[in-house]
């Protein structure tokens, strides 16, 4: 580490993986306000202008649609069928909070407890799998400010990503730990 304790070598501590289509959908508020919605509940567009209303947002019918066509394209919401109304449903949980120096370090501890455990799930994968990961990264496009190409990495992150939340919504530990989520859904 250097004199500001920043490591040396290029030592990555975190991977923020995410698709452009997500990024852009993810950088308006109104939209991360209407995937929030969304993940409570279906909606039609009038019943999201109708929820913008009371919380002092007045947006027209044609604004939301604009904006639910980036997020429907991004893949974190689709149209269903509810009765006879088509409405938007959230089928991507994200979670965004705000940093805080001591819930990073015990993050950050815990991490390196389960750091072998990861470490031998991915070895498995890549013992296992090896030969589909290469194929499915070599699928995958670069974005235009990639330099590097980590795509079998971003292919195990998500895997082990999409396995994570399946977990996580089975695992009644967390529900217990969280009740607005056993009420989110609920709904």
């Amino acid at each position: 580490m250097d004199e500001k304790g920043l490591r040396l070598g290029g030592g990555v501590r975190r991977l923020i993986p995410v698709r452009l289509e997500e990024a852009k959908a993810l950088s308006d508020e109104l939209r991360i306000m209407i995937l929030e919605m969304l993940h409570e509940r279906p909606m039609s567009v009038e019943e999201i202008a109708r929820s913008l209303r009371e919380r002092g947002i007045v947006k027209t019918a044609n604004t939301i649609r604009y904006h639910l066509s980036i997020l429907k394209d991004s893949g974190l919401v689709e149209l269903t069928k509810v009765g006879r109304t088509y409405k938007y449903v959230a089928n991507t949980r994200y979670y965004a909070y705000t940093g805080d120096p001591e819930a990073d370090r015990l993050i950050e501890e815990m991490a390196e407890e389960v750091k072998e455990d990861v470490r031998r799930l991915v070895e498995k994968l890549m013992a296992t799998r090896g030969e589909d990961l290469v194929k499915i990264a070599e699928r995958l496009k670069p974005c235009e400010f990639c330099i590097t190409k980590h795509f079998v990495e971003q292919v195990i992150f998500e895997i082990i990503k999409k396995s994570l939340g399946s977990v996580l919504a089975e695992t009644s530990i967390v529900k217990h730990a969280d009740p607005d989520l056993e009420n989110n859904q609920n709904h």
